[in-house]
């Protein structure tokens, strides 16, 4: 009897076009690591439904970022040693800066409001701090002098209204923006203002940054593995599980399963691959695939059929797990319970599926 062995893998496609000066396409992204970049833009337009909006404004290139299409980058240069007497930790503690006075090497994140025509508003456009998530916290203040600390955010002691940025019309301010360890923070801001003659504040909508401080560490769900990818509420058919932003064989489902990337085209060799394993004198089919470990809510159903469409059963025996190229990952090799002498034709398939929650 002729025996097919065959391993099956879906492949979804998706274009994603090239971006030009003065806007970014639905598709892509900008992460910023070293550029001059007002973070916390306000932008006053009466005839919108929100007159007040905050974008980030990448002043190098003319372009206004939405925030669900920008990162900022805290680069590893930014790490320093805390010293002693300083309100941001303990002295030798670990703390990483985007410094107030610009340095090449990092991102030069400042706050604007040159942008709000003077004659509108009686007072100064206050930016609140209205959520935060982080795997640390999060200081941003103005050095005034030896010793001098101008707290303007501090999540080491909660979240309150002091959490306030208040620049002046017309003002560009940049200040230090410091962490207490790597990762992937969120910060949701608004800007508030009243205008001359009325009684009520108008808002912004509330705005997410995001802040990837490297290195980052492995994440460990779905959720935070498309965070250190994608900005939050960055185009979502592009960040769900379906999604393909850079057209390979792979979804995201499947690069979170694998541990690639998924904004670099990964080459197709990286799919489960069919081999021959031997044991007990005897040959076996099995897959080879490799198991991203930091993904702790992720299964992996390794299956075989003798036809299809149908009748997919568990591989329940292991050939072997070998050490991958780094701690994240590892190659588990499923193998089947028939031995090739048995002759049945035989198709074997991966399903990575999320835990639910």
């Amino acid at each position: 009897m002729k025996r097919l062995f065959t391993t099956l893998f879906a492949l979804t496609l998706m274009h994603s076009p090239a971006w030009g000066q003065g806007a970014l396409p639905s598709t892509n992204f900008a992460a910023l690591t070293h550029e001059h970049t007002d973070g916390l833009c306000v932008r006053y337009d009466a005839t919108a439904t929100n007159a007040l909006s905050l974008v980030a404004w990448q002043r190098d290139a003319g372009l206004d970022l939405p925030t669900n299409q920008v990162i900022f980058v805290v680069r590893e240069q930014a790490r320093l040693t805390l010293p002693a007497g300083t309100p941001f930790g303990d002295a030798g503690a670990p703390f990483w800066i985007l410094p107030q006075s610009q340095n090449p090497a990092l991102l030069y994140l400042g706050i604007n409001v040159e942008r709000v025509p003077f004659g509108v508003f009686s007072g100064p456009i206050s930016i609140r701090l209205k959520q935060f998530e982080g795997p640390g916290y999060f200081v941003v203040w103005q050095a005034t002098g030896p010793g001098q600390y101008n707290i303007r955010i501090n999540t080491r002691d909660g979240l309150s209204a002091a959490d306030t940025f208040q620049p002046l019309i017309g003002a560009h301010e940049h200040f230090n923006w410091g962490f207490s360890t790597t990762g992937v923070y969120c910060a949701t801001f608004q800007a508030v203002g009243r205008r001359i003659g009325e009684t009520t504040d108008i808002t912004s909508l509330e705005s997410t940054f995001l802040f990837h401080v490297l290195p980052l560490p492995p994440p460990t769900n779905y959720a935070t593995w498309a965070k250190s990818h994608w900005p939050p509420g960055f185009n979502p058919p592009t960040t769900l599980t379906n999604g393909n932003a850079d057209s390979d064989a792979f979804d995201n489902l499947h690069e979170y399963a694998f541990g690639l990337s998924p904004t670099n085209a990964n080459p197709i060799t990286a799919a489960p691959q069919f081999n021959f394993v031997e044991t007990g004198g005897q040959r076996f089919g099995a897959l080879t695939f490799t198991r991203y470990l930091p993904a702790l809510d992720l299964r992996y159903e390794a299956q075989v059929s003798g036809a299809l469409p149908g009748g997919w059963v568990p591989l329940t025996n292991t050939h072997a797990i070998e050490t991958g190229a780094t701690n994240t990952i590892e190659r588990v090799i499923p193998r089947d319970f028939l031995p090739v002498t048995n002759g049945a034709q035989r198709f074997y398939r991966l399903r990575p599926a999320l835990l639910p929650p």
